[in-house]
């Protein structure tokens, strides 16, 4: 039996996106990253390990947020599976207790939307931490996860005094640095994610199962948050200098988030290397970069007030609960989370070539084996 991890939830780093929409409307780029893993799925789907004729093909999405691009994954999945099968299809979503399940909730119990106009599609929302088994032992036919990984389980380091980010500050920005210690201490901790991660997928996913694991990332020249976290960084900075945020907030502070290489995702199931490699089969494994909408126009029109605007409102979906987490005892505390986002849309907006924005994605998709590592 493979051996089950459970990090006491309390210790969770984000309590989930920033909900009532916000997050849905401010997706777009990640929807962009799934959309490219398309053939993927569909192959996945059609290769599936059928069970008998009344029991449910299960799928789960892993960290769902607000559920808007997860609704699009599992209809597609539905559409797919049922070519080639007649069982009925169980939806399952997921993602931390504190998350806004409101608009997903009335998709599946109003059964208004695909796939649940259908008699034979079910839904349900399991909360809980992606590092937990969520569900039964062999239960799931195929799990995904986009993004939601990228995101530590519990805070490495009690402060990162020179920067806002596990990975450290981009090659642009002159402001922030990290020590080889905090490094160290950063990558170790999403080592231990992620194969927790992969061990609690294994104990739930049947023998043949698929996983479709992706994540923002980072290649050779650029990361995801290169532009995106140095203009929050440099936001928080000015902050400190105006005396607005105290500088042991600042130290204590910083975004939970570790973008791992194609290497380091694909680490813990590396044939004959891999601490995991007997759970999993690596079927496809890429790190690709996608378009922005707002980074394309702006290359067209120079208008660097939308773009700084769009590029704010993109990061802060996922960084606010974070943020107002660290800032949420102190007087003004709303007015003052206010004025820090607005001061980073400032920044962009006042100097663009110093914040530019690369949609890096590393991605794999594994199969179950029947190994009882």
């Amino acid at each position: 039996m493979t051996e089950t991890i459970h990090p006491p939830q309390e210790k969770a780093t984000i309590t989930g996106m920033k909900g009532h929409g916000f997050y849905s409307e401010h997706s777009a780029p990640q929807w962009s990253s799934i959309a490219y893993l398309h053939p993927w799925l569909q192959e996945a789907a059609t290769t599936l390990p059928i069970p008998s004729a009344h029991t449910p093909l299960c799928f789960v999405g892993i960290g769902c947020s607000e559920g808007a691009n997860s609704l699009k994954i599992m209809t597609e999945l539905a559409k797919a599976a049922q070519q080639h099968c007649k069982n009925p299809i169980q939806t399952i979503y997921s993602d931390l207790p504190d998350n806004d399940y409101s608009s997903l909730m009335h998709t599946i119990g109003n059964h208004e939307r695909p796939p649940y106009t259908q008699s034979s599609v079910f839904g349900s929302i399991v909360p809980g931490s992606m590092y937990n088994q969520l569900l039964p032992p062999h239960s799931v036919h195929m799990a995904f996860s986009f993004n939601s990984v990228a995101f530590l389980s519990q805070r490495p380091l009690q402060r990162m005094p020179g920067y806002i980010l596990p990975n450290g500050p981009s090659p642009l920005t002159m402001h922030g640095s990290m020590s080889l210690q905090e490094r160290k201490a950063c990558d170790e901790q999403a080592q231990r994610d992620l194969e927790a991660f992969l061990k609690a997928r294994a104990e739930e996913l049947e023998a043949g199962g698929k996983l479709l694991l992706q994540s923002f990332g980072r290649n050779d020249q650029h990361s995801t948050t290169d532009g995106l976290l140095d203009s929050l960084n440099d936001a928080l900075r000015d902050h400190v200098e105006s005396g607005k945020v105290p500088h042991d907030l600042y130290e204590r502070y910083y975004h939970p988030v570790y973008l791992r290489n194609l290497d380091q995702l694909l680490e813990p199931v590396t044939p004959g290397i891999g601490r995991l490699c007997q759970l999993f089969r690596v079927e496809k494994a890429e790190c690709y970069e996608t378009l922005v909408p707002f980074v394309e126009q702006f290359k067209q029109d120079g208008d660097a007030a939308n773009y700084a605007k769009q590029m704010t409102g993109f990061f802060r979906a996922f960084t606010e609960a974070g943020l107002k987490g660290a800032i949420g005892e102190m007087p003004n505390a709303n007015a003052l989370l206010e004025s820090i986002y607005a001061r980073a849309e400032e920044r962009i907006r006042q100097a663009p070539h110093l914040y530019e924005f690369h949609y890096i994605s590393v991605a794999a998709l594994l199969t179950r084996t029947d190994s009882k590592q």
